[in-house]
């Protein structure tokens, strides 16, 4: 009996230490335990295993194509991969906490995150790690074409649109089609631009507007008539002057000619808009949010114009007026949801 219960005791003391020195060994195997962290990624040096690298050299984007980038750390970081395009500015930025970048992580579609849209034109890649200091890897692609975005297009300004200057008693000042800047979509965007008389004339706020109608000079079509999903759509430029204000109407046909007619037909505003930012913004909303009660489905299926008004507030201008300007640029319409960049 003595000799059996010592058996026991031995066999039971190297049954708990064998599972003691398991669960041990198991809770320092840092280098192989999926759920934490292991020490390189805690402590250890970062460095670049394999440098950024484009899935393709040139990408077509309205074709349908993406590209997609890689690269691998050998820990893992917070990174940041940035894409410039060099004629137009354009700026994609993606991010991503990991140690390696794929198609899973760093694919591009052409789309932006600051305006404005990239064009076809070479693009700079930059990779960087911020927490690092590292140096940034870089590579190019070349975009043959770039993304095409869903929607109508009312106006972007490329040439042929229809537009009819409103005379004001102040004319506007270098105003039309230009590339002075990179234009928000394309090679071209029109800028509003003008100055108020100074002061001991006579003051007026309108300095001046236009008017665009659709091809044919008849009725737009419009991707749906639903007012809560028909979104109006539209690129703003700022010129970082104060004291200037958009005012951006739909003209509705009111009186069933199925055609534009001065002064006969309902302009219904968007809304004032502050212009005092520079660079390029997009506005966007429902139709059946602009105007005092939105826009009715008929009205949304009879809109035959456009009206771009560039206003000095002039109750806020120095005894010497300032002059005031704005761009426009990519007028849609887009179903379902606001133009996605």
């Amino acid at each position: 009996m003595s000799h059996s219960h010592t058996l026991s005791s031995r066999t039971l003391r190297a049954a708990m230490l064998a599972l003691v020195v398991g669960v041990g060994a198991a809770g320092c195997d840092h280098l192989t335990d999926p759920a934490g962290p292991n020490l390189t990624d805690r402590f250890g040096d970062f460095n670049f295993v394999e440098p950024v690298a484009a899935s393709q050299p040139t990408v077509d984007f309205a074709g349908g194509e993406d590209v997609a980038f890689s690269a691998t750390f050998n820990k893992q970081a917070a990174w940041v991969l940035l894409i410039t395009g060099q004629e137009s500015g354009a700026v994609k930025r993606i991010e991503g906490f990991s140690n390696v970048l794929d198609a899973t992580n760093a694919t591009w579609n052409g789309g932006t995150t600051e305006l404005p849209f990239f064009k076809d034109e070479t693009v700079d890649v930059a990779l960087f790690v911020p927490s690092e200091e590292t140096d940034t890897l870089r590579t190019t692609v070349e975009v043959v074409s770039p993304r095409t975005y869903p929607g109508n297009v009312f106006a972007d300004f490329e040439g042929g649109e229809n537009i009819s200057i409103g005379n004001f008693e102040f004319e506007f000042q270098n105003a039309g089609i230009t590339a002075e800047f990179a234009p928000g979509q394309g090679d071209g965007y029109f800028v509003l631009r003008g100055t108020e008389p100074p002061s001991g004339g006579t003051r007026n706020f309108f300095v001046g507007l236009i008017d665009i109608r659709p091809d044919g000079n008849g009725l737009f079509p419009v991707p749906t008539t639903v007012p809560e999903d028909l979104y109006f759509n539209f690129l703003l430029r700022g010129y970082g002057t104060d004291y200037t204000i958009a005012v951006i109407q739909l003209i509705v046909d009111a009186n069933g000619t199925g055609a534009y007619e001065l002064d006969r037909d309902l302009a219904v505003p968007f809304g004032d808009i502050p212009v005092d930012f520079e660079g390029w913004r997009l506005f966007s909303k429902p139709v059946s949010e602009i105007g005092d009660g939105g826009i009715t489905q008929e009205q949304a299926a009879n809109i035959v114009g456009v009206r771009v008004v560039l206003i000095s507030d002039n109750n806020a201008q120095p005894s010497t007026p300032l002059q005031v300007a704005f761009g426009i640029d990519y007028i849609t319409f887009t179903s379902g949801g606001p133009l996605e960049l």
